[in-house]
């Protein structure tokens, strides 16, 4: 009995150490307003001007903040030589809050009598859409994407760190 206990506990430690070093691995790098190349801030500060408490992070080679803008939760992401490369604002959970379009064409959707989890919109430099994340009871939850007038881009399973970067395409 002895000997289990002390496999168990050698086990449990390696298991945990390797959970901790391939957290780490994957986690984006917080880092200071002083670290944010001139560039980058002078595009936000132009862009953002009456922007609210901000965090910096590097995500994916582009440097990201995070702040209050109009009073809403916003991403922007912009690339070293501060060209702004694309607005994530959080829309909430009211499907009001997006365009006409895109609530007629989610109510007449497979998915109409699912219940919305989380709504965003995304600009970039060429476009525009919408995330609708729906969830239901016994399905996996789902991420639809729309574009402003309504149409369907994309229908994806929704997996966890499965996030939108400028690069996505449709």
């Amino acid at each position: 009995m002895k000997k289990f206990f002390v496999y168990s506990s050698y086990y449990l430690s390696v298991a945990l150490v390797s959970l901790v070093l391939m957290s780490s691995c994957e986690k984006d790098d917080d880092i200071r307003w002083s670290d944010v190349p001139q560039a980058v801030v002078s595009a936000f500060e132009a862009k953002f001007p009456d922007a609210g408490r901000t965090e910096w992070e590097k995500k994916r080679g582009y440097y990201v903040v995070e702040l209050w803008y109009q009073q809403v939760e916003t991403q922007a992401w912009f690339e070293k030589d501060g060209t702004w490369r694309m607005t994530e604002t959080d829309l909430g959970r009211t499907v009001a809050n997006l365009p006409e379009a895109v609530q007629q064409a989610l109510a007449d959707s497979k998915y109409a009598s699912w219940g919305v989890d989380d709504l965003d919109k995304y600009e970039r430099p060429t476009d525009t859409f919408y995330l609708v994340e729906v969830e239901t009871n016994g399905q996996r939850d789902r991420d639809l994407f729309f574009s402003p007038d309504g149409t369907l881009l994309s229908d994806e399973m929704d997996r966890d760190g499965n996030e939108v970067t400028p690069d996505k395409e449709f």
